[in-house]
């Protein structure tokens, strides 16, 4: 018998892709220990892996919290993360949740569960460590697939470039990296499940390796040789980490998908310096030159802007608006301004007004939905690989290796068989591209028949 035999547990997370990939492994924690997973109706314990990088994020913490209580009043509620870590211990208490736990202890959390059901531990709870001088590494890992056809792995956490308006390194401290053995046992682990596509995650990914012998190009060509796996990704990537040694390794894999996000965050020179980003647009440009020199031109190039900064006029956002449309970007994620208490951005003079920020914000939206459109056309008239994740009537959906979603005719009379496609990568004629989404038919229907054993 289990230590947590039974014990109905609901896992909910906020945030960036390493949130998810930490919200699953929770969960494969608690299962391990014979605890049930549940997604709907009542439960006994009740987790939030938390964001605190905004202020709107906060807000949705503390929504999702109380939220989580109400569905289930008699549960044990914890609240995890980086709210935690940003959060002083009476706050954090006033919320009503059982445990509160830090970075880099939620490891930690299937024990400290059990201890205060045993009346070992007394609640509330609240555990944080010094993250800015404790360079340890949370053993969260993930055995069970819970996407078939993708998996996020953590294989980095922490940075220490502290960007002017970031709250990330005092939340997640300073860099530290998985053991590259461990990434590439569970990414087999996760092949042998039906996974097909791994995605790697980390709080600042180019820094992994740091302080050992080891680096990402390393891991990437490590991963290359996994049996089965299909398709390689990275969650995003800081422009100065695409250095020659990992542009190579990408263009020697076989299975890495030509899509890197590269976060620009503005495209003007003063901008970028008050951001304290270590570059120029000028060198950023370079940055993405080259990667189109080893990847090829059709690589899709994203990345992240932030709107509002203080000091941002007219003519800055006009330039950063501009950059990306001269540098080809594709999709565009854009993000207000958020002041963080205690970073140097947060004291900085010209700050504007909320509804600049949200005039801007729409502007740079629009821009981003014709950047895609106009990337997504490039591939008109083509085939593409497509990986199938869903089937949605007669259709069916998927990623194409460039990171667009794909929906696939089945024939000419819309007839879709009754048989599980999910997993399977295919080709696809693609006759059209609108707001960024392909559309297409099966290049050859005999061989997705085959595949599948029909």
């Amino acid at each position: 018998m289990k230590s947590l035999d039974g014990l109905k547990v609901k896992v909910k997370s906020l945030g960036c892709r390493t949130n998810i990939y930490e919200a699953e492994a929770i969960a494969d924690s608690f299962r391990k220990k014979g605890a049930v997973i549940v997604d709907d109706g009542d439960f006994d314990v009740g987790i939030l892996v938390s964001c605190a990088v905004t202020g709107t994020a906060e807000k949705k913490c503390r929504q999702a919290i109380r939220h989580m209580k109400k569905e289930s009043p008699k549960s044990m509620a914890i609240l995890c993360g980086c709210y935690v870590q940003a959060k002083p211990d009476a706050e954090l208490l006033s919320l009503g949740a059982d445990i509160c736990v830090g970075n880099r202890l939620k490891a930690d959390l299937p024990r400290l569960v059990e201890g205060v059901i045993k009346g070992e531990l007394k609640s509330p709870l609240v555990m944080k460590l010094d993250v800015l001088r404790h360079e340890k590494w949370d053993p969260l890992e993930l055995s069970k697939v819970n996407f078939h056809t993708r998996s996020f792995v953590k294989i980095q956490d922490g940075c220490d470039l502290f960007c002017s308006y970031c709250i990330v390194p005092y939340l997640r401290g300073r860099p530290v990296s998985r053991d590259l053995r461990d990434v590439i046992a569970e990414v087999e682990g996760l092949v042998d499940q039906g996974c097909q596509e791994v995605v790697l995650t980390g709080v600042h990914l180019g820094l992994y390796g740091k302080g050992h012998d080891f680096d990402l190009a390393d891991l990437v060509g490590a991963l290359s040789k996994v049996k089965g796996l299909r398709r390689l990704r990275f969650g995003s990537i800081e422009p100065l980490a695409l250095n020659d040694k990992l542009l190579v390794a990408l263009a020697e894999s076989e299975i890495f998908c030509p899509h890197l996000h590269v976060p620009l965050q503005s495209g003007d020179a003063r901008i970028l310096k008050l951001m304290n980003r270590g570059y120029s647009p000028v060198e950023f440009a370079s940055i993405i030159s080259n990667v189109r020199r080893y990847l090829g031109d059709d690589v899709h190039v994203s990345t992240d802007i932030i709107v509002g900064f203080p000091g941002e006029d007219e003519a800055a956002f006009a330039s950063t608006l501009n950059f990306i449309r001269d540098l080809g970007i594709g999709r565009l994620h854009v993000f207000p301004f958020s002041p963080r208490k205690g970073t140097r951005a947060y004291d900085m003079p010209g700050r504007l007004q909320k509804c600049e920020i949200a005039n801007r914000v729409n502007r740079a939206l629009e821009e981003g939905g014709k950047l895609l459109q106009r990337y997504a056309s490039i591939w008109m008239n083509r085939k593409v690989d497509v990986l199938i994740e869903r089937c949605k009537g007669s259709k069916l959906l998927g990623l194409s290796r460039h990171y667009l979603e794909t929906e696939i005719d089945w024939d000419a009379k819309g007839n879709l068989p009754e048989r599980n496609y999910k997993g399977l990568e295919c080709k696809v004629c693609v006759a059209e591209a609108r707001h960024g989404i392909l559309y297409g038919a099966l290049s050859d229907i005999k061989d997705l028949l085959s595949e599948r054993g029909v």
